[in-house]
C-alpha cells in the first residue's frame, strides 16, 4: 500500500516539475508575429518521369510566415516559393524552368525552457505541402513538356531558440512520416492520369528546416537572417530527388508585449 502511494506521489511530482517550469516561461520559442524575407535559392533536381539527368540552378525566393500562442500551444505557419532556371549537370541536354512552393503548419507544445527563458524547446506535429511545376525544354529549344510534383505530408516537428549576442538563434524542422504524392509518370496534359499515391517513410524520405539569427531593430521590428533547406527522396517507378537551399534576409513584426 505504501509503495503504491509513494509511486503515485512520485508521478505527480515528476509531472508537476516541468509544468511549473513552463508556467514561468514564455510559452513558445517564437512570439506572436508575422514575418517576410527575400533571398537566393539553389535547386538540385532529378526526376525520372522527365529523364535521369540531374539539373541545377538558382533563382529568387520569397518567404512569409506567422506565429501565434494559442492556449499554451505554439502555432506556426510558413510558406515559401520561387522560380529557378536549371541546367543539366555532367554534359546533359536541354533545360528546365521550375516554379515551386512549400507551405508548413506546425502545432507545437513547449516541453523545456531555462529558468531565465534564454533557451526554449517545443515539439509537436507538422503538416507540409509541396508543389512544383517543371517546364522542360529539349535540346532543340523548340519542343517543351510540362511535369508536376505534389506532396502533402504529416510528421513530427520542433522549434528551438537560444538568446545570445543581443539577439536570438533559432532552429526548426519537420520530417514527413506519412505522405500523399501526386507524381504522374507522363507529361501533364488533359489526358494525363492522376498520379496520387500513399507513401510512408520507407519510400519517401526527406525533411525541411531552417537555422538563423534575429535581432531587435526597434520596439516592433526585428531583423532576420536564415538558412533554409528542404529535400526529399521519393523511391517509386519514376524516382525523384530534390534539394533546395536558401539564404534569406527579412523582417519580423512583433507584438510589443511579446517582443524578445
Amino acid at each position: 500500500m505504501y509503495l503504491k502511494y509513494a509511486a503515485r506521489h512520485a508521478l505527480v511530482v515528476l509531472a508537476a516539475v516541468p509544468a511549473a517550469a513552463l508556467a514561468q516561461s514564455e510559452p513558445c520559442a517564437r512570439p506572436t508575429s508575422v514575418h517576410a524575407s527575400l533571398g537566393l535559392s539553389q535547386s538540385d533536381r532529378a526526376d525520372a518521369a522527365i529523364n535521369n539527368t540531374q539539373y541545377q540552378g538558382r533563382g529568387p525566393q520569397l518567404s512569409v510566415g506567422a506565429a501565434a500562442n494559442v492556449r499554451s500551444l505554439c502555432v506556426e505557419a510558413f510558406a515559401t516559393g520561387g522560380a529557378h532556371y536549371l541546367r543539366p549537370l555532367g554534359g546533359g541536354f536541354g533545360s528546365e524552368r521550375v516554379l515551386d512552393g512549400r507551405a508548413n503548419l506546425n502545432v507545437l507544445k513547449p516541453v523545456a525552457a531555462s529558468a531565465d527563458n534564454r533557451a526554449t524547446l517545443a515539439i509537436g506535429l507538422g503538416a507540409q505541402g509541396i508543389l512544383a511545376g517543371t517546364k522542360h525544354s529539349f535540346a532543340d529549344g523548340q519542343n517543351t513538356s510540362r511535369y508536376r510534383l505534389g506532396v502533402g505530408s504529416i510528421g513530427p516537428a520542433f522549434d528551438a531558440s537560444f538568446r545570445m549576442l543581443g539577439g536570438r538563434f533559432f532552429a526548426s524542422g519537420s520530417v514527413p512520416m506519412l505522405s500523399i504524392v501526386d507524381h504522374p509518370y507522363v507529361a501533364a496534359s488533359s489526358l494525363a492520369p492522376e498520379g496520387l499515391r500513399v507513401a510512408t517513410w520507407s519510400s519517401l524520405r526527406g525533411g525541411s528546416g531552417q537555422f538563423g539569427y534575429d535581432r531587435p531593430l526597434s520596439r516592433y521590428l526585428t531583423g532576420m537572417l536564415a538558412y533554409q533547406v528542404s529535400g526529399l527522396r521519393y523511391d517509386d517507378a519514376r524516382p525523384v530527388r530534390a534539394l533546395s537551399q536558401m539564404l534569406t534576409f527579412g523582417f519580423r513584426l512583433t507584438r510589443p508585449t511579446e517582443r524578445r
